[in-house]
């Protein structure tokens, strides 16, 4: 089984200290919610996002469900070898059923995902995407790793993905799911076994979609 863990993923509800903010409230009348409903969404609100700390990064959903589709449609998840989880920068642990069918458009994914940090669930019954609960990252690897555990970096040693398959059927890719800049701190601390399959940075979405093929081709 592989295991996914999409780390310090910018996605967040829009927080209070820019929620008065015109963009803010426009985009947030347009979805008939109150603006601390809404997800931070760097495409329309980047002029909100520049009055945060660490603004460039923030406000990318975009990235997680690029990433997420990649996964949850590869054939090591319809397998049944892919386990998935989302660790965002409020440190929420979220979970992601392998059945799950997420929303191609970005509004309806938006609405899913802003309802789960809402309620911490995407439905009252039967969830198919829900917060397990909130912890820094060494608790989420308490949680939610199996076998070893890898941090993906373009800083670390160099391997292929089959290389990391060959670890075992049990593996943990820690995959960050951000724009720019590095791991925390506390990721780096968790994690100190960094591996590199790309000299240059990458997108989230093609790095997982590099793991998962070279794991069904290494485990098949």
């Amino acid at each position: 089984m592989l295991t996914v863990i999409l780390a310090e993923a910018e996605v967040e509800l829009v927080p209070e200290e820019v929620a008065g903010h015109p963009a803010v409230r426009i985009s947030a009348k347009d979805q008939n919610r109150r603006p601390t409903e809404i997800l931070l969404d760097q495409n329309v609100h980047w002029q909100a996002i520049k009055q945060l700390q660490d603004g460039a990064r923030r406000g990318r959903p975009d990235i997680l469900q690029m990433t997420l589709l990649t996964l949850l449609e590869s054939p090591l998840n319809k397998k049944g070898e892919l386990s998935v989880v989302v660790h965002t920068r409020n440190n929420e642990l979220i979970r992601v059923k392998p059945d799950t069918r997420l929303p191609r458009g970005e509004a309806r994914f938006q609405g899913l995902f802003a309802k789960v940090l809402r309620d911490g669930r995407s439905h009252d019954k039967d969830a198919l995407v829900w917060v397990e609960g909130v912890g820094e990252p060494a608790a989420v690897l308490q949680k939610a790793a199996k076998g070893p555990v890898v941090r993906l970096d373009e800083a670390g040693n160099t391997a292929t993905p089959a290389q990391l398959a060959s670890r075992g059927r049990d593996l943990t890719i820690v995959l960050g799911c951000f724009p720019s800049g590095g791991f925390s701190t506390a990721w780096k601390t968790a994690v100190p076994d960094v591996v590199s399959i790309w000299p240059e940075p990458l997108v989230a979405w093609a790095v997982a979609a590099e793991i998962v093929a070279g794991c069904r081709a290494a485990w098949t």
